[in-house]
């Protein structure tokens, strides 16, 4: 036990020597918003609906309106099939209709699968996004919830959720940045098997107060903590040696 910790320290000076926060950009993972290029297409209430819950929607709901769809951008609204969907505006930006009428609303987004073979090269993964500001000011009670969920490579069938749910009033999530950190220690079988990520952003059941209300989400990104190499190690594990046969010569 006492050896496995000891190896462990080297790779962790290693990431401290090169910026722990050495990130690598895998943004090709999210499929693109350009405002008059990117279609967002309407999912029927009838299925889309089960989307739209409170506290955020369930790992079957996810699976059962998402899983047999291709990468992209979605939404849907509980006002039947009628009212605004989600729109893409000049600067990359998803503005997300939160309700329209006396329901509620999602915006999701399927990512490109990332393979087991690019997940190789790194030790956890990091989804994030910011949000800006609200459409209308006066209504700022209305619940949202942001989940990420995935399903392993080939087995889109079953889906799981990554972290857990960001809730909050929508005037509390406004103009701020948000993240889950996937690491291989906790999800072995992701990085194993690969996976495709889906990020469902919906409102809870409402009320007509709280209708039209719209939500600015952007800056989408996908990035990658590579793995230690192990020359780097080797030579972390050098230097940690040496400063403590120093630590000893001082002692005498």
């Amino acid at each position: 036990m006492k050896t496995s910790f000891f190896l462990a320290l080297p790779a962790a000076a290693v990431l401290s020597a090169h910026g722990a926060e050495a990130w690598s950009s895998l943004d090709g993972i999210i499929p693109e918003l350009k405002m008059g290029e990117t279609s967002i297409t309407r999912i029927d209430y009838s299925s889309g609906g089960a989307l739209i819950t409170n506290g955020g929607p369930s790992a079957s709901a996810v699976q059962s309106v998402l899983g047999s769809l291709d990468a992209g951008w979605y939404s849907g609204n509980k006002n039947n099939n009628d009212g605004t969907l989600a729109s893409v505006t000049g600067d990359g930006a998803a503005k997300l209709v939160s309700a329209s009428g006396a329901g509620g609303g999602f915006t999701a987004v399927k990512f490109n699968e990332l393979s087991a073979n690019t997940l190789s090269g790194y030790a956890a993964l990091r989804i994030s996004f910011d949000t800006g500001g609200l459409s209308n000011t006066s209504r700022t009670g209305q619940p949202q919830n942001f989940s990420l969920w995935y399903s392993l490579g080939g087995e889109e069938n079953s889906v799981f959720q990554a972290g857990s749910t960001i809730s909050g009033l929508a005037g509390n999530v406004n103009n701020q940045s948000y993240s889950w950190t996937v690491s291989k220690d906790e999800y072995g079988s992701l990085f194993d098997q690969g996976a495709t990520f889906y990020l469902v952003m919906n409102t809870d059941v409402l009320n007509a107060s709280y209708a039209y209300q719209e939500l600015a989400v952007k800056n989408f990104s996908v990035e990658g903590l590579p793995v230690p190499e192990s020359s780097s190690c080797a030579a972390a594990l050098f230097g940690l040696g040496g400063l403590c046969l120093r630590r000893k010569r001082g002692i005498r």
